[in-house]
């Protein structure tokens, strides 16, 4: 897509069209996060081939959207508060870039800090910059800047959280995320929201690379591939019934025969994405991080394995069920009839993690639980680039 500009029609001057600053401005008047978002990816997507267009034309298409979507309310106040504001730019060693209220937000939420909390911060630093009446500011002023507010406004700790995140950017050690739970556990949900906060553009599924496997290798080889993780005992070519024998369980052994399938492949994403430098979430219910070898990411990167896991069998019942209404292709039936299997695989999961230390986030409200995983990864990442550091 080519590159937009807008142009600012008092002076001329032309100043780049960000969509962070525009979700930004449709927040102040009024519109939630999401929606904010939602209506500056559409005016983005709209603009075209176009290489430039005025200030006044950029604001009546964003107030004709905000009018369609939402009504002439949250439209007229988008239209009086919408001035296009000359740019702040932050200096970094060899480039300037833009400042944007939306994205310190964004990043803000990163390190744990709640979205009305990050918003209200990202606001004063904002003003305290336009106040300041420079054109520009060196990016370790702005983080002074931004430690300060945190810690007037906020908590000591959130300051504290801030800076170790950007001591940890510093460092240019990629994030590694292993996420792993059942089936029904959100998995999929809270890698995108946080792929979303943490900017993360990769993330693999191991649900994929155990079909991926299963594409190219003879059935008879890992016959266990055929099924899903909970009814990969039946593939076994000795088994027995679940949970007839604790010592030689079926469900785990069939399970962890398909984890040797795929852990080949996980491990070789997570070598590439460290050769690379880049950022990388895995989920799956195959993410077992005490059978991975990891050392060598472990030394060149921050590889924080979580596991997800949901409270009482009811609510993974009532899960199951919701799911199958938004994804018709997994039926709840065959589900719900191996319920005992899923709910047996996680007390497996569970007791592995607990013996190697990895955390549990339990998922009972999706906020919550995205708040929890976020804070697990504040917290080893304090640790690793503690903020006395600095």
């Amino acid at each position: 897509m080519a590159k937009k500009l807008v142009i600012k029609t008092n002076t001329g001057e032309r100043i780049p069209f960000l969509r962070g600053v525009l979700v930004e401005s449709l927040a102040r008047s009024g519109l939630s996060f999401h929606d904010a978002y939602l209506v500056a990816q559409s005016i983005r997507g709209g603009l075209g081939d176009d290489v430039e267009i005025s200030a006044d034309a950029l604001k009546d298409r964003v107030a004709s959207e905000v009018r369609k979507r939402f009504g002439e309310t949250l439209a007229t106040a988008y239209e009086r508060g919408s001035a296009v504001q000359r740019q702040i730019m932050v200096r970094y060693a060899g480039e300037d870039a833009p400042f944007s209220a939306g994205l310190l937000s964004r990043s803000l939420q990163a390190c744990a800090i709640r979205r009305d909390n990050a918003l209200e911060t990202a606001k004063r630093v904002q003003d305290h910059l336009r106040k300041m009446g420079e054109a520009d500011i060196e990016h370790l002023a702005l983080r002074q800047v931004v430690y300060e507010h945190l810690q007037q406004h906020c908590s000591q700790s959130a300051a504290d959280r801030y800076l170790c995140w950007q001591l940890f950017r510093d460092s240019g050690l990629p994030l590694i995320l292993l996420i792993g739970g059942i089936t029904g556990t959100g998995k999929s949900t809270l890698t995108t929201e946080l792929a979303y906060r943490l900017n993360i553009v990769r993330t693999q599924s191991t649900d994929m690379m155990r079909e991926i496997v299963r594409s190219y290798l003879p059935r008879k080889k890992v016959p266990t591939l055929a099924y899903s993780s909970f009814e990969a005992w039946r593939g076994l070519t000795k088994r027995g019934a679940p949970g007839n024998d604790p010592d030689n369980d079926a469900l785990v052994l069939g399970f962890l025969s398909q984890f040797s399938a795929v852990k080949k492949g996980l491990e070789a994403t997570i070598y590439r994405a460290v050769k690379e430098g880049q950022d990388l979430i895995v989920d799956g219910v195959h993410v077992l991080p005490s059978r991975l070898e990891l050392d060598i990411a472990t030394d060149q990167a921050i590889v924080i394995p979580l596991m997800l896991v949901v409270p009482k069998r009811k609510t993974l019942a009532k899960r199951l069920k919701n799911r199958a209404r938004d994804q018709p292709e997994r039926p709840a039936s065959r589900y719900i009839q191996g319920l005992d299997e899923i709910w047996a695989l996680q007390s497996y999961l569970v007791s592995e993690a607990e013996e190697h230390d990895v955390a549990l986030i339990v998922n009972s409200d999706i906020d919550e639980a995205l708040h929890a995983l976020l804070m697990q990864i504040s917290d080893t990442i304090a640790r690793r680039f503690p903020p006395s550091s600095r």
